[in-house]
């Protein structure tokens, strides 16, 4: 009799402790597995909710602290201009070099490529990449940004003319005392700058009391700024393995007559200061003219590009309208691409947008705690007519939901924005919303319950 009281009592803990677990929960309808009959639910669906979007300039993105480089220029038909580069400093290792009695050589400039895909755009153009020595201080564990610039010394230190990436083919060394290459000295594919006499022969010399530690170092030696010149704007933009990338000190002594070649390596780090720099310039393209001539009532094309450049601001204004006391089981925002972005393979769309929400105070938050409703993945549709079309869906089901039930305020005349918001890449892409076919226009896509 006892045993049956028990487990009576445990069957009732847990029925309470369900009821009170669906209580806290969001009425958003879903099926899992076959917990719901959907053929006994009334469904409705709104297809007809209005989307506004404009072109609008992005916030500063965070660009310190990263660990891929972008390094290169490209001009683009619709965002005109684009030059990327790095700032970094470059710190000791654990063990202090020691050049006493030894010779210098060179001192090269080496930053590997991420991968052999390691680019956006054709990078097959000629570009001049220039390196100078930083003049200003860099703090480590400090915020910089996209648009953060850092004094430089007028002499460039290093040039590489005409440059056009391998990213395929390793790099071979050669030994000074022969003049064959060597294959067991193979690197993954580079890019090399030799740095000039006069600066290799700065860190050769350098005080010892600069050489104890990192933080005294980068006093000595500030960091380096690598660029292209903006006078020769290339297709394309590299994506550089900056924890793999160093100033090298090549040097060499005699010992008992036999001569030995040494190399030491100032480490680019993330426990240093590296950072992306991104310059746009609209100038004469459309990206210009929709920033200058926005539509009030939202205009047909929408440029987004990474690294602080453009981003979209939309607007749904009949989301107010929804009728009350529904249960949302589904809410899509579907954002249609140019078709004709998808004919250059070495420019293709990347594979997600991120949306926030603009508060009441004009801040800008995500979706939710993780974010999920916040994420655009590139994906497939059909048209009216069966025809598929590439367009970017944001599942906006659990959001929607909350702003009918008063957990956010209905921002429809203050909007959302969606960009990429990372300064590790150069994507762009553009966004279609004309009216005139289902496949060239932005839709939030509703489908919903009413509840009891």
């Amino acid at each position: 009799m006892n045993k049956i009281l028990t487990k009576l009592c445990y069957a009732l803990c847990a029925v309470m402790m369900l009821f009170h677990l669906n209580a806290c929960k969001d009425p958003v309808i879903t099926d899992k597995g076959n917990s719901l009959d959907f053929q006994n639910i009334s469904l409705y669906h709104i297809d007809t909710c209005s989307v506004i979007i404009n072109t609008v300039p992005d916030r500063p993105l965070i660009a310190s602290g990263i660990s891929t480089g972008v390094l290169g220029s490209m001009n683009d038909l619709f965002f005109g201009n684009t030059f990327a580069g790095v700032y970094a400093q470059c710190l000791l290792q654990s063990t202090q070099p020691v050049f006493a009695g030894a010779t210098l050589d060179s001192a090269v400039l080496i930053m590997p490529y991420v991968s052999t895909t390691s680019k956006y755009g054709k990078c097959d153009k000629p570009i001049d990449i220039t390196v100078y020595e930083i003049s200003q201080d860099m703090i480590p564990g400090n915020t910089y940004y996209s648009y953060d610039g850092f004094s430089v010394y007028a002499q460039p230190i290093g040039q590489r003319l005409n440059f056009v990436p391998d990213m395929a083919d390793s790099v071979h060394f050669l030994d000074p005392t022969i003049t064959y290459q060597i294959p067991y000295n193979a690197q993954a594919p580079m890019l090399r700058v030799r740095l000039s006499n006069t600066f290799a022969n700065k860190l050769f010399s350098a005080p010892d009391s600069t050489l104890l530690a990192s933080l005294t170092f980068i006093e000595y030696f500030k960091g380096i700024y690598v660029t292209t010149n903006t006078s020769k704007v290339g297709d394309g933009l590299m994506y550089m393995a900056l924890n793999s990338s160093s100033v090298n000190l090549y040097y060499h002594a005699t010992n008992a007559g036999v001569l030995d070649t040494s190399v030491f390596q100032f480490q680019m780090s993330t426990y240093g200061v590296m950072v992306n720099h991104f310059d746009h310039y609209y100038s004469g393209t459309l990206v210009q003219n929709a920033l200058s001539n926005p539509n009030p009532k939202g205009d047909k094309v929408g440029y987004i590009q990474a690294g602080g450049g453009t981003k979209l601001k939309v607007k749904l204004p009949t989301l107010k309208n929804l009728p009350p006391n529904i249960g949302i089981t589904k809410a899509e925002l579907i954002l249609p691409i140019l078709d004709t972005m998808l004919a250059d393979p070495s420019l293709p769309p990347p594979s997600q947008l991120t949306m926030y929400r603009i508060d009441d105070t004009l801040g800008v938050d995500a979706f939710n705690a993780n974010n999920i409703s916040g994420i655009g993945i590139l994906t497939t549709r059909l048209d009216n007519n069966g025809k598929s079309y590439v367009c970017y869906v944001f599942n906006l089901t659990e959001y929607v939901q909350r702003l009918l039930n008063g957990i956010y305020s209905v921002n429809s005349d203050v909007g959302y924005y969606i960009g990429f918001s990372y300064t590790v890449r150069g994507d762009r892409v553009i966004i279609l919303n004309d009216p005139a076919k289902l496949s060239t226009q932005c839709k939030l896509k509703i489908t919903y319950t009413k509840l009891q």
